[in-house]
């Protein structure tokens, strides 16, 4: 599962009424655009870090703006 195809399903895990608008998501959408609140975006974080078997610093997560960010970091974790 690529990336983005991995960030679409926690999203959907964690709201999953959001699932309608994940089809028109690129690099440069930014996250907040997605109308998520900040438990259901802390859950779809969760389930990244338990599907990557990681965990994402608070430091590093302030600075995830967009889709783009986020891919980039998921890449990251799954190369080690």
């Amino acid at each position: 599962m690529d990336s983005l195809e991995l960030i679409k399903a926690a999203i959907t895990a964690v709201d999953p009424s959001k699932s309608a608008k994940l089809a028109g998501i690129t690099a440069k959408t930014e996250i907040r655009e997605l109308g998520m609140d900040s438990v259901a975006t802390m859950e779809m974080v969760g389930f990244l870090e338990e599907k990557l078997e990681t965990q994402f610093s608070d430091e590093v997560m302030i600075r995830i703006q967009t889709f783009g960010d986020l891919m980039a970091l998921v890449e990251k974790s799954k190369n080690g």
